[in-house]
């Protein structure tokens, strides 16, 4: 990387930069040197620009936290993931820069309570190469790679004709925006979804650059600590069992699992 390129990744934690006027600059320097066939500066203008890019998104993220706009936040989490996957395709010794969102990522959405998501089922039809405009066959092959940058633009593919053939049920999606919602949901405020990790989180961090991990610990909890808790009641311990049927037996009391946020990464 040249120069402006490591002055502009010294700044990128400053309170005062300007995400989306950085990326307007660099995108025109990108431009500039495609015209120029300079393929390795356009290519590293396109890498500055998704590097700043994963960070402003990092930090849309944290606000839209802060304002309890869960799904937004998840879907903007799962362009993130997106934007690390093709930059580390693309560039070797560039890690450090987005290592630490990628790890936060990845702690967040493990405190999300989503579990099941809608995945749909397509028979893609048509498909062409957004570098060359030419339609992608499965014995003539255009030379360019979807996920990888040729002349600082990233090769994807533009799905002209499809057809949908089903809609599945799954755990584990390819697309991660697509969580399975009973009611209003999306607003992060209502639906059948429990964000209290995260509003927990959110009461303990404050600053989107202020490294933390969490515990998980089991203890139990006497039912004294539950007034009213009948039988026929769900269990306080979160199985959905009725309690007559759960915790109610065992004699050490109700379980219960706390979460225990803590300063600092583990394991990086």
């Amino acid at each position: 990387m040249n120069k402006k390129a490591t002055d502009i990744i010294k700044h990128l934690l400053d309170e005062d930069f300007n995400y989306d006027k950085t990326i307007a600059e660099l995108d025109e320097l990108r431009i500039r040197y495609r015209q120029q066939q300079d393929e390795d500066n356009a290519n590293n203008a396109w890498a500055i620009i998704t590097i700043v890019g994963i960070h402003r998104d990092f930090r849309k993220v944290y606000s839209m936290l802060k304002d309890r706009q869960y799904y937004d936040a998840w879907c903007l989490m799962e362009q993130i993931e997106i934007g690390v996957a093709n930059l580390l395709r693309n560039f070797k010794g560039v890690e450090n820069t987005v290592k630490y969102i990628s790890v936060i990522v990845r702690q967040l959405q493990s405190l999300y309570p989503y579990k099941v998501f809608m995945s749909t089922e397509v028979a893609i039809k048509e498909r062409i190469c957004s570098i060359c405009g030419k339609q992608r066959m499965i014995r003539q092959h255009c030379g360019h790679f979807p996920g990888h940058v040729y002349m600082g633009e990233l090769c994807s593919d533009i799905i002209n004709k499809w057809e949908l053939k089903g809609v599945s049920i799954v755990y584990n999606p390819e697309h991660k925006y697509a969580v399975a919602f009973l009611g209003d949901g999306k607003e992060g405020r209502k639906g059948h979804y429990n964000y209290m990790l995260l509003g927990g989180l959110m009461n303990f961090w404050k600053d989107p650059y202020a490294a933390w991990h969490y515990t998980i610990k089991h203890i139990h909890k006497s039912p004294d600590e539950f007034p009213g808790l009948m039988d026929d009641d769900k269990c306080p311990c979160g199985s959905g069992k009725k309690y007559s049927e759960c915790c109610k037996n065992d004699p050490e009391g109700i379980q219960h699992v706390v979460y225990e946020f803590r300063p600092g990464l583990v394991g990086v």
